[in-house]
């Protein structure tokens, strides 16, 4: 039985990985979770995985069937005092799926402690991946990606040697507004913007979608977790979410991950690793999916897409901050203090300040992190 704690619990990804732990009772057990806002969530998934650990960053949260352990001898489910507390318990597998810079320093914690990290926090990589892969590499840990195209690259690569391959091709479906005139971008609204065709995700990253940024955040990730250059990553179009990454290799032939868009199918990668799971998703019949269609990301549709790529070959520094301005922008325009097409706008003044190049200390992180939200919040005129 494998030992899980998640980080995020209360998230769309955290609710996924519980769902895909509740179907497989006997093949892993709970040891500890964490929330930020979602108390009652959070609440009912104490009760019901009755966990060792958790963490809440308000404090203790009222408990009922899992505060004692009858069967055993008498015990209390723990309230830690940070993530990176709680990253710290010694597990067979720790999930990050919080949102944010958040996650970094508990990242940190799990691969330096030689400890597995399954990982969906986008910030943290695009922020700190190459610091995550030296750490991976100094104490024995293993990074195993949760997005669905990362996890298909880690899938395609296996048993593959580094040197041959050529480029790491990621899928985009386009988001809510792939069909929406150009024009009409401006007066999007937010509950528009959020009705993804394919994928149900959180909100920040169900905007990023729309934008498009999302998949340009995903190049970085794809740059740091492989150790590829930025010209290494290509992004096509792919409506039917059907095919969620491609390695091309030297001989100019491609391996590719197919499946029925859900990442469950990711989720069950990296908890079952080095093995396969089973019945993750429901089987693909591509017989009734019939035409898969792919093509250029068209960048004056996605502007948001072209500027991360650009702040990819940049360097460090401009990964930082972008991703930073980025959460600040997505969350002014879910509250509505502006438009959807502002967030491209201000990201091209955000890239065009902290464009240096070079790489980044691993303490010197938060403070470009901090720089740049507030640099965003003076573009935008909210304080």
């Amino acid at each position: 039985m494998k030992t899980i704690t998640i980080l995020g619990s209360t998230g769309s990804v955290g609710r996924q990985v519980l769902d895909v732990i509740s179907k497989h009772p006997h093949q892993y057990k709970v040891v500890g979770l964490s929330a930020y806002k979602n108390e009652h969530l959070l609440r009912e998934q104490l009760d019901k995985y009755n966990p060792s650990f958790y963490y809440y960053p308000d404090g203790a949260v009222e408990v009922q069937s899992s505060v004692f352990d009858f069967l055993e001898e008498t015990k209390y489910t723990k309230c830690l005092s940070s993530l990176e507390e709680l990253a710290k318990i010694p597990v067979d597998i720790v999930v990050l799926a919080v949102s944010g810079i958040a996650g970094l320093w508990a990242a940190v914690a799990v691969l330096s402690r030689g400890g597995t990290l399954a990982i969906a926090n986008k910030e943290t990589i695009v922020c700190a991946g190459r610091h995550l892969k030296m750490l991976e590499k100094k104490f024995g840990g293993k990074i195993i990606p949760l997005d669905t195209e990362h996890s298909a690259i880690f899938c395609c690569l296996k048993g593959e040697e580094k040197k041959q391959v050529k480029n790491l091709v990621l899928t985009a479906s386009g988001g809510a507004l792939r069909d929406m005139p150009i024009d009409k971008l401006s007066s999007v609204k937010a509950e528009d913007a959020l009705r993804h065709p394919v994928w149900n995700m959180g909100k920040k990253v169900t905007i990023d979608s729309a934008t498009l940024f999302n998949k340009g955040l995903e190049v970085i990730e794809a740059m740091r977790l492989f150790e590829v250059g930025a010209e290494n990553v290509k992004v096509v179009m792919h409506r039917q979410s059907i095919v969620h990454a491609l390695v091309e290799f030297d001989d100019n032939s491609m391996k590719g991950l197919f499946s029925v868009p859900d990442m469950r199918l990711a989720i069950d990668t990296a908890l079952s690793y080095p093995a396969h799971g089973k019945n993750s998703v429901e089987p693909l019949d591509l017989s009734k999916v019939g035409t898969l269609t792919f093509e250029e990301p068209d960048y004056d549709r996605y502007p948001c897409l072209k500027l991360a790529i650009e702040a990819a070959q940049s360097g460090e520094t401009a990964c930082i901050a972008l991703s930073a301005a980025d959460e600040v922008l997505v969350e002014e325009y879910l509250n509505g203090n502006i438009k959807f097409t502002d967030i491209a706008v201000a990201l091209k003044k955000v890239l065009a300040k902290f464009s240096k190049s070079g790489n980044v200390g691993l303490e010197s992180i938060l403070g470009i992190d901090e720089r740049a939200r507030k640099y965003t919040y003076d573009i935008i005129g909210v304080k």
